[in-house]
């Protein structure tokens, strides 16, 4: 169980739960929350990743090597971040299909996994940031047209991101759209990280929801 989250605002009739990159941690996304949900509509869950960064401050939410992930590593995160979902909507009373999971970077690969794995619980949207669709030995990924049931998926990208590719996202959003989801897909003047253009764009894609 995670045991280091970061809560903003409780009592709202949505959740939103926010998986930050490497070496970030629970307060990086947490900080855009009043920019994309300023009617305050979500209580926002931020946590933080369970592994520590030898580099630096920050966690991580699965090994690497390489730049590949460990695949026991991925499920056992996949396997935290549902766990905290599940404890989360039955806190506050919220079902899953008022829950949309978001991510950036390694957080937006869990996002993915946990909204398009086989037998996923029905949220009722993902956003991906900077990222692509996990490849992962183990995790089968639901391909079929009628997966998504028209659910919204926001999927954005750094157009000079040189550590992850934008044409890894747009494949994301491509296979996100045979599934059957209803995705927006945009890119951005930037590098692999956020910009103010991406929230406000989140801002409206949210309002929507």
């Amino acid at each position: 169980m995670l045991r280091s989250y970061f809560i903003v605002r409780e009592g709202a009739e949505r959740l939103l739960f926010l998986l930050h990159g490497w070496s970030a941690e629970q307060h990086h996304l947490a900080a855009y929350v009043p920019l994309v949900d300023p009617d305050e509509r979500f209580t926002a869950v931020c946590p933080r990743a369970p592994l520590a960064v030898p580099e630096g401050d920050g966690a991580s939410w699965y090994d690497r090597v390489d730049g590949v992930p460990v695949a026991g590593s991925f499920h056992e995160a996949v396997a935290v971040v549902d766990e905290l979902i599940v404890s989360r909507t039955e806190q506050f009373g919220v079902p899953v299909e008022r829950c949309v999971v978001g991510g950036f970077s390694q957080g937006g690969f869990l996002a993915l996994a946990l909204a398009l794995r086989t037998g996923a619980p029905a949220y009722g949207g993902v956003w991906a940031m900077c990222c692509g669709l996990p490849e992962v030995d183990g995790l089968d990924l639901d391909p079929s047209p009628t997966a998504g049931r028209g659910r919204p998926a926001l999927v954005q990208v750094g157009e000079h991101d040189p550590i992850m590719p934008p044409e890894r996202g747009r494949a994301a959003a491509a296979t996100l759209r045979t599934a059957g989801w209803d995705v927006t897909e945009a890119g951005y003047p930037m590098a692999h990280s956020q910009s103010i253009e991406m929230m406000i764009d989140a801002r409206q894609w949210l309002a929507g929801l």
